[in-house]
């Protein structure tokens, strides 16, 4: 019986992994997309150069425009040399020297101008850098719930409908613990976990069967039965499980093994 639980639990952890790998992978290609972390750069040295009194708005712009060519001009993300809006490589960070010296050698701002300004960065500098880290993480943890909604949605991942399948479908389950095992067997590091490619997810999603059939999301979403609630709410508590990340759930799922091989050997 106990070993039945556990069966499902891993199952279930597993489960959750593959989706939460599928998840981590969109999001880290919307950031890149979207360019986030350097809007996210610009905002915040924006916001830095503003709350100074004697800092005008086109010696801002000229920072900001000197911050953002540090790039050459040929270098771009894709093959394709195109300027086009996000081809362009822009680095996403800059070191407190460094925006020291890009002041210094700026010639539209004045010797007073420049000392002031190397003085606050010199003071808050450690502050700038914490609150940029702190709002990027809060735009990818939102950015995460939103993709692991629609995932979510578009497979019709229901949590309680998933135990409920562990628990009474055998081979589910024993498909469930085989990718377990796939994913056990060569144990990703952090940076693999959040950086696994969506074709290496995909086999593992097509044996566990989830498919994404649009022509029955009017009958399981909208059908004027209360199953439609129940529906909801296991979609709602599985993106919130889902966006807790992939290595929460791989080391909770490791933790939940290792537990099942003592109990076996016992």
């Amino acid at each position: 019986m106990l070993m039945d639980i556990l069966g499902i639990v891993i199952g279930f952890m597993a489960i959750m992994l593959l989706f939460s790998l599928l998840v981590t992978a969109l999001v880290h290609g919307t950031q890149a997309s979207l360019n986030l972390r350097f809007k996210n750069l610009q905002s915040a040295l924006t916001q830095f150069f503003k709350d100074m009194d004697f800092v005008e708005y086109h010696i801002t712009k000229v920072l900001l425009d000197k911050i953002e060519r540090r790039y050459p001009n040929g270098l771009y993300a894709t093959a394709l040399p195109l300027n086009i809006p996000g081809n362009k490589i822009k680095m996403t960070s800059i070191g407190q020297q460094e925006l020291i010296t890009i002041i210094n050698n700026t010639k539209d701002i004045s010797l007073e101008q420049k000392e002031q300004l190397k003085l606050k960065v010199l003071e808050h500098f450690d502050a700038l850098e914490e609150f940029m880290s702190q709002r990027f993480k809060q735009w990818m943890h939102q950015i995460s719930i939103l993709v692991a909604f629609m995932i979510c949605f578009v497979f019709q991942l229901n949590c309680f409908a998933l135990l409920d399948k562990l628990n009474y479908d055998s081979a589910f389950r024993h498909q469930a613990n085989l990718v377990t095992e796939q994913l056990q067997s060569q144990p990703p590091t952090i940076k693999e976990l959040t950086e696994t490619p969506i074709s290496e997810i995909q086999p593992s999603l097509q044996a566990l069967q989830f498919e994404i059939t649009p022509e029955s999301w009017p009958n399981y979403y909208f059908s004027l039965q209360f199953s439609s609630l129940s529906h909801w709410l296991g979609i709602i508590f599985s993106s919130i499980l889902i966006s807790l990340g992939a290595p929460f759930w791989f080391n909770r799922l490791k933790d939940v093994a290792s537990l099942r091989d003592k109990f076996s050997k016992a």
